[in-house]
């Protein structure tokens, strides 16, 4: 059975919760596996940091799969099994996305069980490795984390850090789900041990009628730790048969036979800092009642992940440095507990990266890492283990689990991965790894490219089309400097950037990355073509849009270290054209969100007092048009079936339950037997505009928590959010794909006497086959298609902004505000706002036109 540990920094988590309470009201900490950028952020914290979202698209005031039918199934396509050959050689044969990120990860013969940030368990038919299909889901488990399946029921640990207004607390345990039935896995059974205090759950092992669990309770003085054992045999009412104490912050627990294993971190309570040793204890659960430490052992530096077989317990070690915001002393550490009573460490091997959670097959031990990939280590001699695989991977993999010749892994934003781990034919991405520090092995090179396509591979002139080298690895997980080149010309140093070709053509772009020893490079062919546009202009206007961002430091101490993100408009020919953008500092970067928003990131020297405030702005130079569709639902219209659009957006999302038998029963009622996209999505956007009533009172409340688009069908009312939340969902149910975009409503700002507001807009994006993705404003209750002069400038495409109201980690997203430090243990009151400003255009420009 796979080992799981648990996948989060505790201490580390619990500063977080106490410095968050005022991020945005509806966000509280989630208790998940390891996020790199959580820990960054969390250990920031501890010296007093903070992010808090601007809240962005607040309302303003208007003037996946689909369920199971009953056709038949079509029969799967198993891929032939293969057995190890005992010489690894991995490589990545699927990849499958889920909303938010992938955390954790458990395999039978047929089916993966993968846990998510946002509290759901996905049920995978994994048959067929190349094309993995998400069968059933159960979502509302909070704080969902470990995933261990066993039998016809799968065990997610959970520890959910809730808020209050002057404290928090926890609820933590682990729920049983039913999973018998593949497509409709039920939860039927919790055992909470949270009790409303600060105690969290983080190993987790079944094993029979027993489950075994380490939690702590974290003190103002000190740490209590215990292991508890919990009688699971009544599925429905779990019960504790007995607890022991151990010393230090637990991280995971397995159990082989009648001993049980954890490994624990030494915590310093009093300077809130991990000290970097560790401990393994060997207890004895013979007597379920009364379980006994017998042995005990020292291991060198913080340790994770742990895993246990043929008389050798495997852990693995990191330590996050904030100030480099790099994973040190990374190590697979071997430890011989074949004489329970006096276990010793027996050998080491360097792991690049953050080593995180491991498996094994045969004589090889599989170790994640959490900047992204895994390393098999040969362990037959357990003295003198040493690295004979790699695979690099873009995410951050929080877990691999090892089942025949495959490895399935959580690899965070980039989904679930299904990795072979030997075939003798394979092409080999990965490299043989040498412990000798004194080598340096070459970088790779590899660029990915997106953006909105006009079809097969082209993309359209005019609109930006983004370059991502986040693929790219160097084995020794040396720092990597990257250059762009498009047409030969010098034109990027970033990561990831974008570029926008004014003609049709081919054109080529170019990437070297370097270590500062090696380097590697790499060309990409990007055809560009001219679309004919399904929009006629009316009007023109240009003018400039200013998007200010305040921050107001209301005591009791200075804020230091003070930086802001700020979402910025790009092009998206024809709908908004952005001339230029100018921020109020010069030295700026610019990032991308997982969906390739813009963020603009400033950083500002010196401290904030008491009393004083701080604003960025930025001014952008627009052009718009009034414009009227030229669109008709008389015409033939086809989906491309290799449209990538077509998975990505008609799949369900979070709050976008387009899966809910109730969204799909009703826009199958809606449409009928229409098979046309156009005439479909217009059925659609005249049902929500007929059954929704705006919500007045929920736009005056500003500060709102989402709902589900079944819960919003079911209430009948709601604000832009919900309108867009709504067609949305109907649309992607029916297969039409379709997205949430938000940003600045210029109508609406023009119909403020000062020309400026401080409440954002949502609306919806739909794509038909032939005209590309078209803005469709539905909070405006006009006619489908009808002329458009509202003209919305988007900052945000994609569930983003719905991501920042969940109880997900705010540091592993780029959110739009200021983070900032400060010293001492009180917590400063701050404001933060922010304000949409139009110069250069009034209502009467529009009303004249």
């Amino acid at each position: 059975m796979k080992i799981k540990g648990f996948k989060i920094l505790e201490l580390l988590l619990v500063t977080a919760v106490i410095i968050s309470l005022s991020i945005a009201s509806a966000f509280s900490f989630t208790s998940c596996c390891l996020i790199p950028e959580a820990i960054k952020n969390i250990i920031s914290g501890i010296e007093g940091s903070i992010s808090e979202d601007i809240s962005e698209e607040e309302e303003v005031l208007p003037d996946e799969e689909l369920p199971v039918t009953e056709e038949e199934e079509p029969e799967k396509v198993i891929t032939t099994p293969q057995e190890f050959t005992g010489t690894p050689a991995s490589y990545l044969v699927s990849t499958l996305k889920v909303p938010g990120q992938a955390i954790d990860v458990d395999v039978g013969k047929e089916y993966a069980y993968l846990t998510n940030d946002l509290g759901v368990i996905y049920i995978i038919d994994i048959r067929d490795k190349e094309n993995p299909e998400i069968i059933g889901k159960c979502s509302g488990i909070t704080a969902a984390n470990i995933v261990i399946v066993d039998g016809s029921y799968a065990y997610i640990s959970y520890a959910d850090w809730i808020t209050g207004e002057q404290d928090y607390y926890t609820e933590c345990g682990f729920y049983i789900v039913d999973i018998s039935d593949e497509r409709n896995p039920v939860v039927i059974g919790e055992y909470n041990t949270g009790e409303n205090n600060k105690k969290t759950v983080y190993g987790l092992y079944i094993e029979g009628d027993f489950a075994y669990i380490n939690t702590n309770i974290w003190g103002e003085d000190e740490v209590e730790s215990a292991l508890e054992i919990v009688d699971i045999k009544d599925k429905a009412a779990p019960k504790m048969v007995s607890s022991i104490e151990v010393a230090g912050a637990p991280a995971s627990v397995c159990v082989k036979g009648n001993f049980a294993y954890i490994n624990t971190n030494m915590y310093d309570v009093e300077e809130d800092e991990y000290l970097e040793e560790s401990e393994l204890y060997v207890i004895d659960i013979k007597d379920k009642k009364a379980p006994v430490i017998v042995g005990l052992t020292s291991v060198p530096c913080n340790s994770w992940g742990m895993y246990a077989m043929d008389g050798f317990v495997y852990v693995s070690s990191n330590v996050f440095n904030p100030d480099t915001e790099k994973y040190e002393n990374s190590s697979l550490q071997i430890i011989d507990v074949n004489d329970s009573l006096n276990p010793v460490v027996l050998g080491k091997v360097v792991i690049p990266g953050g080593a995180w959670e491991i498996d094994a097959i045969d004589s090889f031990i599989y170790v994640s890492d959490l900047d992204g990939g895994l390393y098999a280590v040969d362990v037959e001699d357990s003295a003198s283990p040493f690295i004979v695989d790699s695979l690099n991977t873009i995410g951050d993999s929080y877990d691999i689990t090892i089942c025949g010749n495959y490895g399935y892994m959580a690899d965070g934003f980039n989904g679930m991965l299904i990795v072979r781990l030997s075939d003798e034919s394979a092409k080999k991405e990965g490299f043989f790894i040498d412990t000798d520090e004194n080598v340096n092995y070459p970088p790779k090179a590899y660029i990915d490219v997106f953006g909105d396509e006009a079809g097969g591979d082209y993309y359209e002139t005019k609109n930006p089309v983004y370059f991502s080298a986040a693929a790219s690895f160097d084995p020794d997980r040396d720092e990597l400097e990257y250059s762009w080149e498009v047409e030969g010309s010098y034109y990027s140093d970033g990561e990831s950037t974008s570029c926008m070709f004014e003609e049709p053509g081919e054109y080529e772009v170019t990437l070297v990355v370097s270590d500062d020893v090696e380097s590697d490079e790499v060309t990409e062919t990007v055809k560009i073509i001219e679309k004919e546009l399904c929009t006629t202009p009316t009007a023109e206007h240009s003018f400039t849009v200013e998007v200010e961002y305040k921050l107001v430091n209301n005591g009791p101490v200075k804020l230091t270290d003070i930086e802001c993100f700020m979402r910025t408009p790009q092009t998206y020919f024809p709908y908004q054209i952005i001339n230029s953008s100018t921020p109020s500092l010069k030295d700026t970067d610019e990032y991308y969100d997982d969906n390739w928003n813009l963020l603009t990131h400033f950083e500002f020297d010196g401290e904030l007092g008491v009393g004083e405030e701080l604003i960025a702005t930025i001014e952008s130079d627009v052009t718009m048009y009034e414009f009227s569709f030229i669109i008709t639902s008389n015409e033939d219209l086809e989906y491309d079936a290799d449209d990538e659009d077509l998975k990505t957006y008609t799949k369900d999302d979070l709050f976008v339950d387009s899966d809910s038998p109730a969204i799909y029963e009703t826009a199958r009622d809606v449409i009928g037997s229409e098979t046309n996209p156009v005439a479909a999505a217009k059925k659609l956007y005249d049902f929500v505009t007929g059954e929704l009533h705006y919500d007045y009172p929920r736009a005056e409340e500003g500060d709102y928590e989402f709902m589900y688009a079944s819960e919003i069908l079911e209430v009948g009312k709601g604000v832009c959010a919900d309108y867009a939340i709504l067609y949305t969902a109907l649309l992607r149910s029916v297969g039409i794909p379709a997205r949430l975009a938000a940003g600045i409503p210029i109508y609406t700002i023009l119909s403020f006497g000062e020309n400026e507001i401080d409440v954002g807009h949502a609306w919806v994006e739909v794509k038909f086959p032939g005209y590309g993705w078209i803005p469709v404003d539905i909070t405006m209750e006009d006619e489908f298609l009808s002329n458009n002069y509202y003209m919305d400038i988007a900052t945000e495409k994609g569930p983003g902004y719905l991501y920042e109201n969940t109880t997900m980690d705010w540091g592993s997203y780029y959110y739009d505000g200021f983070k900032y430090k400060w010293d001492g243990d009180e917590r400063p009151d701050v404001e933060q706002s922010f304000i949409y400003r139009i110069k250069g255009l009034n209502m009467w420009d529009l009303i004249l036109d």
